[in-house]
């Protein structure tokens, strides 16, 4: 899909990632990754809310690195896209699944069509001796988050390719190309995809090799930063610096009494996490006899704490892991070794389906 080099950018609330890199038969080579400082108050939710603003900051950014490429795909996540998964009766011709599609979302979703950029894919046949259907994936996004990056792309003179939103991005790797612990695992498990940012924890459902399932919870890094901040009379960015210097989930007791406090404190803030994520896989379960979770793959800034891979698995007692590698994926090019899982969304971007 993408044979030249491509721009990939995935705008957050604290970090914008940027990564170049093309993709070729279902093999992605990456170039170059950066991570920048997204400006305060320009983005939210998925939104591009002060647009001069992030023109002047990509403009400067694609000036400074000497980037002169044009085509670009960006990334989100946001709680204003919808996604569903519906199932159809079996048609052949595009322009019927099209319609029947339309039908479908009229009929069950509380939007107007013309509000939205609506998208959808086939996830599978299903197939009985008294019926054919189709299991369809509808993706919808509002329209004026659309034309943000639309008019981003059209200051910064760049050609736009594709707008993903993060967990269908990701979904483009089957399970058995995410590699655990130097282990890969396979499409009979079902695992959860636990995307832990900064704004938000985004949690994906994959059962079988397919995408059965997402939520988008209202957490993340910045939770942890707010309680340090409130307990300890910090500053947000004192709280971080305090944050990324003293946590660690693993179960050593360190003798800094200053360190077990905000230790402590992190903990309480991840166990809110593990309450909502718990309620999201009891939801699942509830759908279809026989649904559980096998394991869980971590990736995202806050992943990076140390021992959280092991602290979830312990409260939760279910296989954590931190996804550590992609097959597939090369990223011999790149200076130095990067945290993979900080630039997913983005590498997933650059790959076709």
């Amino acid at each position: 899909m993408f044979a030249k080099k491509t721009i990939s950018i995935e705008i957050g609330t604290a970090t914008t990632k940027v990564v170049i890199g093309k993709s070729r038969k279902n093999n992605i080579n990456i170039e170059q990754v950066w991570k920048i400082p997204t400006p305060v108050d320009t983005f939210d939710d998925g939104e591009i809310v002060n647009l001069n603003v992030m023109i002047e900051t990509l403009d400067k950014f694609l000036d400074e690195n000497k980037i002169k490429l044009k085509e670009v795909v960006f990334t989100l996540q946001s709680t204003k896209a919808i996604t569903r998964e519906i199932i159809i009766p079996y048609v052949k011709k595009e322009e019927d699944l099209t319609q029947m599609v339309q039908l479908e979302i009229e009929q069950y979703l509380p939007i107007r069509l013309e509000d939205y950029i609506i998208e959808y894919r086939i996830l599978e046949e299903l197939i009985t001796e008294e019926s054919k259907n189709l299991v369809i994936l509808i993706v919808a996004l509002p329209k004026n988050i659309v034309e943000g990056y639309l008019n981003l792309t059209e200051v910064l003179k760049l050609k736009p390719i594709s707008l993903d939103i993060n967990a269908t991005a990701v979904t483009k790797f089957s399970p058995e190309e995410l590699v655990k612990n130097n282990e890969n695992t396979d499409l009979d498990k079902t695992v959860a995809l636990l995307d832990c940012g900064y704004e938000y924890l985004n949690l994906t459902i994959i059962e079988n090799g397919i995408m059965r399932f997402t939520r988008l919870l209202n957490y993340g890094g910045k939770d942890i930063d707010m309680s340090l901040a409130n307990v300890f009379n910090l500053s947000l960015q004192e709280a971080e610096e305090r944050k990324l210097e003293y946590a660690d989930l693993t179960d050593t007791v360190f003798v800094n009494d200053s360190q077990n406090m905000v230790n402590e404190n992190i903990k309480t803030s991840i166990d809110t996490w593990i309450q909502e994520i718990q309620k999201v896989f009891r939801f699942y379960s509830s759908r279809k006899v026989g649904n559980k979770i096998d394991e869980i793959y971590l990736y995202g800034g806050s992943s990076n704490i140390p021992g959280m891979p092991e602290y979830l698995d312990k409260m939760m007692n279910i296989p954590t892991f931190k996804i550590n590698k992609v097959h597939n994926v090369n990223l011999d090019n790149l200076p130095g070794e990067i945290v993979v899982g900080d630039y997913l969304n983005a590498i997933a971007s650059l790959k076709g389906r």
